[in-house]
């Protein structure tokens, strides 16, 4: 496989498309390193990157950096290149999370139309009305999950009793939080030096699109 020719533009665009992707509170812990000379992208965590009182087993930045990583992937193919992805391809580095090599040639495309969505997704705060997912788009959802090796599985209501207890707690922990913004802090830190052509053969910042990149 030959590896694709990126330049700085490509990559800016590819990254912003990256960390468009949802996280809790929105943190985005993950970091994204060019590995230049395999034009090869890493995504790692960010030590402590989530909101402990709310995920205190810290899952929710490896669920972050899976959007994430699917978002690269849509990103890489809408280019016309194909997306190499390796999950936790080295153990003694829990860190690193994925990697994404890009190479000539034009791969599977994880749901076309994608990429012009991933621009558009935005947090919520509305409550959930209630109302039941209609038949067909409840089949549209297993099917995405069927492509990415997934199965899609629908709780009973005693399951779904189940997994709002952790919810629950969790907002608990929240509300009794003696001092939110500090702890805040601790798990969103000031980004690191804005992105230059020199800079990223190095490291990516992981944060929202950079003023002046567009989608292409």
């Amino acid at each position: 496989m030959n590896s694709a020719r990126l330049d700085v533009a490509a990559l800016e665009t590819l990254v912003s498309a990256a960390v468009a992707a949802p996280s809790i509170h929105p943190t985005r812990p993950w970091r994204f390193r060019l590995d230049a000379d395999t034009v090869t992208l890493e995504i790692r965590a960010v030590p402590d990157g989530g909101p402990r009182p709310s995920d205190p087993a810290g899952r929710a930045p490896h669920l972050a950096a899976g959007c994430a990583v699917l978002n690269l992937r849509v990103a890489v193919a809408h280019f016309g290149w194909e997306p190499v992805t390796r999950l936790l391809p080295r153990p003694e580095e829990p860190d690193l999370l994925a990697t994404v090599r890009i190479v000539g040639g034009s791969g599977d495309v994880p749901a076309p139309g994608l990429y012009d969505a991933l621009w558009r997704r935005h947090s919520s705060r509305f409550p959930f009305s209630g109302r039941p997912l209609p038949r067909a788009v409840l089949g549209e959802l297993a099917a995405a999950a069927r492509a990415e090796g997934a199965l899609l599985s629908r709780p009973t209501p005693e399951e779904t009793e189940r997994l709002l207890e952790p919810a629950s707690e969790a907002d608990h922990r929240v509300s009794t939080d003696s001092d939110p913004a500090a702890r805040s802090r601790t798990y969103a830190p000031q980004p690191p030096e804005p992105l230059t052509p020199r800079g990223c053969r190095d490291r990516l910042p992981g944060r929202g699109p950079p003023t002046g990149i567009r989608p292409r």
